[in-house]
């Protein structure tokens, strides 16, 4: 058998240990792992390269961020 067969043989004799609800979160963190397989590493892409030259106002940013959290603010101030 190759390395792999093992492990998962080790594992399949582990989980004959656990409860119907704990493989039930087994199963979630396995889903949650392959989920962030396929998704990969986030790359971080440094701006400060690609728009060097470029002028930058924050001030539409600054205006965006308030119009897009606009509703909450609304929604707390009436909760």
């Amino acid at each position: 058998m190759n390395n792999a067969a093992l492990k998962k043989h080790e594992i399949y004799n582990k989980l004959m240990e656990f409860t119907e609800q704990d493989l039930s979160a087994i199963a979630d963190y396995i889903d949650f792992v392959r989920h962030k397989k396929q998704i990969g590493e986030k790359k971080i892409v440094k701006l400060e390269g690609i728009l060097k030259g470029y002028e930058i106002d924050l001030s539409d940013l600054k205006k965006l961020k308030e119009e897009t959290w606009k509703h909450v603010d609304e929604e707390s101030a009436n909760g």
